[in-house]
């Protein structure tokens, strides 16, 4: 652990300024240093102690009043890197940092919808309830226009409800973008620190993935209350079943996908099992979510892994 700020730190520094200011200036390119700018931050928590990374995030921060509209930029950098960093700081598993770089992120996506709320002369939810008023009118329109026949009003209306209902689906939308980006933040930090220092940091093999079966009884749970009608959509609790639920199946999934990789490991078959899964989930996502859900509550519940291993 470094006692003090050296040429390094700088350097982490001169690095996030200016990516900072790239994007800043050139928002498109956010969609590569989204998964960057929290590097230097990782490396800050991992070689030196706390007041030094608590100094490099000041600088960065007030860098980033300075131009404030790119502050929700900046705010997910630091939350990405503190969640992850910290955790390896600490020698945690990996994927219990993945975990914490997941929370890192949904919380800074969670503030940047409520800047821009705050900051933009109107609301994001509306502009996309009003996109798909503007969606289902042009539909309705280039049905008449070939002759096909336009909805009925009732359609329409079933129509708008079951689009605004993906609306709902926005939360767990934003911890899968999470998951998604601190697993490839983490990723990349690991190859670095490997590179430069001699580490041996990596993520466990997938096969060996396992969640906590407490996961799999917050799965059920919610299914057991959608049977008294709470995730009926004027239900106040609604919202959280719903994401919740979705939450948690995507989760089974993902375990239902490393036991098909357990499976080939232990058979020492090809590799044709686990691609064929993954282009089944790629192309026919309902399906291939559907069915890995199903073998992943199958295995969390039955410890279906340690029996075959026996």
């Amino acid at each position: 652990m470094r006692q003090a700020i050296d040429k390094t730190f700088i350097y982490y520094l001169i690095a996030y300024i200016g990516m900072f200011l790239l994007t800043a200036f050139i928002p498109v390119l956010h969609i590569i240093t989204v998964f960057l700018l929290p590097i230097p931050i990782i490396l800050w928590w991992k070689n030196w102690e706390t007041k030094w990374v608590m100094i490099g995030i000041t600088i960065i921060t007030l860098l980033s009043l300075v131009i404030f509209p790119a502050l929700p930029i900046s705010l997910m950098a630091i939350l990405a890197g503190c969640f992850i960093g910290y955790p390896l700081k600490k020698e945690r598993h990996p994927y219990e940092v993945w975990a914490n770089g997941t929370v890192g992120l949904f919380l800074s996506m969670v503030a940047t919808y409520v800047f821009l709320e705050l900051l933009l002369p109107f609301s994001i939810t509306e502009e996309i309830t009003r996109t798909i008023d503007e969606s289902l009118e042009m539909t309705r329109q280039f049905m008449d226009s070939v002759g096909v026949g336009s909805l009925s009003p009732e359609e329409m209306l079933t129509l708008k409800e079951q689009m605004m209902a993906l609306l709902q689906l926005i939360p767990v939308g934003m911890v899968v973008i999470s998951m998604v980006i601190a697993l490839v933040v983490q990723w990349l930090s690991y190859k670095w620190m490997n590179r430069e220092a001699g580490n041996s940091y990596r993520f466990p093999p997938f096969k060996d993935f396992r969640l906590p079966k407490i996961v799999l009884w917050i799965y059920f749970i919610v299914l057991v209350l959608g049977l008294f009608g709470l995730n009926d959509p004027n239900h106040s609790m609604a919202t959280i079943l719903v994401n919740v639920s979705n939450l948690a199946g995507i989760l089974l999934a993902i375990q239902g996908l490393s036991f098909i990789f357990f499976y080939n490991h232990l058979k020492k078959g090809s590799k044709a099992l686990p691609i064929v899964a993954i282009i089944i989930l790629l192309f026919f996502p309902f399906l291939g979510l559907y069915l890995l859900r199903i073998l992943g509550i199958i295995d969390v519940g039955f410890d279906l892994k340690k029996r075959m291993a026996k």
